[in-house]
């Protein structure tokens, strides 16, 4: 037994099979087997039994379904703290698909149970991970754990008590590494002001465009060429050119000032970042109205309002205001996956639009060749591991990843969440769709052919697709629909207005009343009355922004914030007083600043949009 099991843990930890072989079972001392009441084997350590005595496995599924509240994807990680006899363990293996690290803090007691438990099949599953310390766990975080990942803490009640040092321990480094990871949720909240505003401004320029949902299919079982801006684009750059009519080409905006350097004009390009698109599209503005352009609802208004050819609009199902557009809509619109990279949404996109034969280029999501864009830009990093661009750090940190032939190659930290994402997919997918990556010398992305341009190509004929006149046509029957769409959505939200006054009224006065207390605050509740009502007001306030479509998405990081660092635990002590005050006086600011920038927003939109219609009324004369 314990040589089948020991095979099987060598593959994976080497060191910790090393020490078990190294301990005598027969010297091994505080251990005891006994029957539990329903006659399964239990197992005690230094006079602690390890599992329930009445019923092992019932109290397995119990401390499963207990913990575990939502279901747990391929990437996600169980860490089981204790192995008995293995009831909790085999229950998280057998109950989710998704990774498992076990930690048995007593190695002698790992020695025994391996010696008389057959668990060489579960631990021979890439899937699982067993060791003997924290040290080998946050390492394994630190390599796999990924943001938008679950992590599920399980364990025994009895390792809560015989060894609650070491759970604590381990319990704070997890929560650790799993914030440090997960810092990439902060700077989404950041960006939620600014995508409520793009959004309201870029209504106006939503007149006369077309939704991604009105195009359906439009170009079922043809071939696309979805461009990225990685460095092997330019390997590719002449062989585009020369075999242009063979596809239609989705460009990210990132990659459109190298196809048009290259004298090639993308069928469609594709904009999604929220800020600095300026750079993107500075230089180039005759030839984005040549082309499609395809914008996020919420992407930088620069790109949004640029001159075009067509203007196509892709919802976005974690924008709550995607919602709105179905609802005024008579036609469906389309809502969507939203996605960390262009890329991703790129290929979404073709996807909708029905192509069946996708190729990518350029689609490195690593350096090859310590290049960094098919710009040329050579990778530099400083000396704790930020990428430099130019001599300015970007924030991002140097990492590895394979390639297709298992070399390590050079990668950013948000390139792994893009190779997963993109993983993720083809995973889930029940499509005969083909997707070629001609990235020969990139990362590795499961589910993805691999093959040099020529030969992704080599069969393909001229395509005959008449873009422009599939979008006139699909534009004509659909505008009077959608423009009607636009303007119910606007009206919608601007109907907001007079509530955010109110909500600006309201903060403005409860402000002064915090600012008085925490003036007066002399350690004592000299006014509970008072208090109480303050209280009240704060939570009636709170409740208005929560209603408000705006603003509740504007300040969801800020009342995110609220939520986790506000003290509900000795609410009458008087530093959480005053604590729990001052964070309520942040968010006070916040609303204040969050209102009256939507009220400029609104403002400059009803503008925009009352010009727009002048403008399609003299067009209809």
């Amino acid at each position: 037994m314990f040589e089948k099991n020991i095979a099987a843990l060598r593959e994976k930890n080497p060191a910790l099979a090393e020490k078990l072989e190294k301990i005598d079972v027969d010297a091994i001392q505080g251990i005891t087997v006994a029957e539990a009441e329903n006659e399964d084997l239990i197992i005690g350590y230094k006079d602690f039994a390890l599992h329930s005595t009445v019923d092992p496995v019932r109290e397995a599924r119990a401390i499963w379904n207990r913990t575990i509240q939502s279901e747990l994807k391929k990437n996600d990680i169980q860490i089981v703290f204790g192995l008995g006899l293995g009831y909790l363990f085999k229950r998280a293996y057998l109950s989710a698909n998704s990774r498992i690290y076990l930690i048995e803090p007593f190695v002698e007691l790992l020695r025994f149970v391996l010696q008389h438990v057959d668990l060489s099949t579960e631990l021979s599953d890439e899937k699982v991970y067993i060791t003997d310390n924290i040290s080998d766990i946050t390492e394994k975080l630190r390599e796999h754990y990924l943001q938008g990942d679950k992590a599920e803490f399980l364990f025994l009640p009895a390792y809560a008590q015989i060894a609650k040092e070491t759970l604590e321990e381990l319990s704070e480094r997890v929560v650790k590494i799993i914030e440090e990871k997960s810092s990439d949720i902060n700077t989404i909240f950041q960006f939620a002001q600014l995508w409520t505003g793009n959004l309201i401004r870029n209504m106006p320029h939503f007149f006369n465009s077309l939704t991604l949902g009105f195009l359906k299919d439009k170009f079922a079982n043809k071939t696309v060429l979805i461009v990225a801006a990685g460095p092997s684009l330019i390997e590719d750059i002449d062989k585009i050119k020369q075999n242009r009519d063979k596809f239609a080409v989705i460009a990210a905006g990132k990659a459109f000032k190298m196809l048009v350097k290259n004298d090639i004009i993308p069928d469609f390009v594709t904009f999604a970042d929220a800020s600095r698109a300026n750079w993107q599209i500075q230089g180039v503005e005759a030839a984005l109205e040549k082309t499609n352009i395809i914008v996020t609802s919420r992407a930088d208004t620069n790109a949004v309002s640029i001159n075009s050819k067509n203007k196509i609009i892709y919802l976005t199902e974690t924008n709550p205001f995607s919602s709105l557009f179905r609802k005024h809509s008579g036609l469906e619109p389309g809502i969507y996956a939203s996605a960390s990279s262009v890329s991703i949404i790129n290929y979404f996109i073709a996807r909708e639009l029905g192509f069946n034969n996708i190729i990518f280029s350029g689609l490195d999501l690593a350096f090859p060749g310590n290049k960094i864009y098919a710009s040329g830009e050579g990778l530099e990093t400083t000396s704790n591991g930020f990428i430099l661009i130019k001599n300015i750090t970007m924030g991002r940190v140097l990492k590895y990843v394979k390639d297709r032939n298992g070399n390590d190659i050079a990668t950013r930290d948000d390139y792994l969440i893009f190779i997963r994402q993109f993983e993720e997919i083809f995973e889930e997918e029940m499509s005969l769709c083909r997707v070629i990556n001609t990235s020969v010398n990139g990362a590795l992305i499961k589910g993805m052919e691999y093959a040099e341009f020529d030969k992704a190509i080599e069969n393909l004929q001229p395509n005959n697709l008449d873009i422009g006149e599939i979008l006139l046509n699909t534009l004509n029957q659909t505008k009077n629909t959608w423009n009607s769409c636009i303007e119910k959505v606007f009206e919608e939200l601007y109907s907001y207005k007079s509530e955010l006054t109110d909500i600006m009224e309201k903060a403005e006065k409860i402000d002064g009343k915090v600012l008085k207390i925490l003036e007066d605050f002399d350690g004592e509740i000299s006014d509970n009355n008072k208090l109480q009502e303050l209280t009240n007001q704060l939570s009636g306030l709170r409740k208005n922004v929560m209603n408000n479509i705006i603003l509740s998405n504007s300040l969801q990081g800020e009342l995110w914030n609220y939520a986790k660092n506000y003290n509900t635990e000795n609410m009458f002590n008087k530093e959480v007083i005053i604590q729990n005050l001052g964070i309520e006086k942040k968010l006070l600011m916040k609303v204040l600043n969050h209102s009256q920038s939507a009220l400029n927003y609104l403002e400059t939109a009803l503008e925009n949009m009352e010009e727009k219609k002048s403008l399609l009324k003299s067009a209809h004369k």
